[in-house]
């Protein structure tokens, strides 16, 4: 079948809108309500207990079963010993009827990734605030905030081939990420570390001189020149405990395991870190280069081995070539 030269264009012309134009799609939430119901359950067994009661009556419901023990306990205070709180044998239990409230909207959704690999538990909160559980190949959208909880482990790739791991109890938002055609200026990256630590490898956009890249961590901003770098908020000195970019204890800990990442402060005073080295900075206290091995938690067995490849083979030519270094050492901070 011959395919008429207005027909391709047109084709053409829709291939291009899809790529170029967010795509819209209906996001359906749901919410739950609790009324009184006229249900009842009379004499309760003498070992029942309300666990078994709410996952006998409301089976569909797995989500919901700890809400409905607290509705329930609260709707029916007189048939729960108040020093044991199991339920009193023949008591008569008042339970609930679950209301269904679903809610459709429209969003505009700007791929900016894709799930490479999920290990244990990981959420995406979207910028309305609705969180989503991560499955590997699940997309991800721009403002996205990323969560991983204290067992689990986040593996990501995003639209300029730039790979993200997201360490046990982290949190990243991806603020900004935008690829144009050829790569020219108007690509950004920008990225928002709110808890934990990452290891970054960066894509195209981190490799062009003409696009925005810029990666906050609440006590210093990086930038990139085409690296492979592993970043950590931690509890000062212990990077086995993750903290958050407000807590009074976050120390930012920044090992390059290839390439140079540039990396500013406050002030706008900008230093740089080499390949094999690795650098530590408080909101009030400048970076120190530190040629020891970091600190313990901050690296896993595969990056400690690469950063101690890249320190031993350029230790001849690493110099602090921060303009502001104070002296000391790294845990005199």
């Amino acid at each position: 079948m011959k395919v008429r030269p207005l027909r391709m264009l047109t084709l053409c012309l829709m291939v291009v809108f899809s790529l170029v134009f967010p795509v819209q799609a209906q996001d359906e939430t749901v919410q739950y309500e609790f009324a009184e119901s006229s249900r009842s359950i009379m004499r309760a067994g003498q070992d029942q207990t309300l666990e078994m009661l709410v996952q006998q009556i409301y089976p569909d419901y797995k989500d919901l079963w700890p809400r409905l023990e607290q509705e329930i306990r609260a709707r029916n205070p007189h048939a729960f010993n108040q020093y044991t709180g199991r339920i009193i044998p023949g008591e008569r239990v008042q339970l609930v009827t679950i209301k269904v409230i679903r809610k459709s909207r429209v969003l505009n959704l700007h791929v900016v990734g894709t799930v490479t690999k999920v290990e244990g538990y990981a959420t995406a909160t979207d910028k309305s605030g609705t969180d989503r559980r991560l499955v590997d190949n699940a997309d991800l959208y721009q403002g996205d905030r990323l969560t991983t909880d204290k067992d689990s482990t986040l593996k990501v790739t995003m639209i300029d081939d730039a790979e993200i791991l997201l360490k046990q109890d982290s949190s990243l938002r991806l603020t900004e990420y935008n690829l144009k055609s050829g790569f020219e200026a108007g690509s950004s990256s920008i990225l928002d570390l709110i808890k934990g630590g990452l290891r970054k490898i960066t894509g195209s956009i981190g490799a062009n001189p003409l696009s925005v890249y810029r990666f906050h961590t609440g006590v210093m901003t990086i930038g990139v020149r085409g690296t492979d770098y592993v970043v950590k908020l931690c509890a000062e000195n212990d990077c086995k405990v993750a903290s958050g970019r407000n807590d009074s204890d976050a120390r930012l800990h920044v090992v390059v395991l290839d390439g140079l990442i540039p990396l500013q402060d406050e002030e706008g005073t900008v230093g740089e870190l080499i390949m094999g080295q690795y650098a530590v900075a408080t909101s009030t206290t400048k970076v120190i280069v530190n040629d020891d091995v970091p600190v313990y938690g901050l690296l896993n067995s595969e990056e400690q081995e690469i950063y101690n490849k890249a320190h031993s083979s350029s230790s001849s030519e690493k110099k602090s070539i921060w303009p502001w270094i104070l002296g000391g050492a790294l845990f005199g901070l």
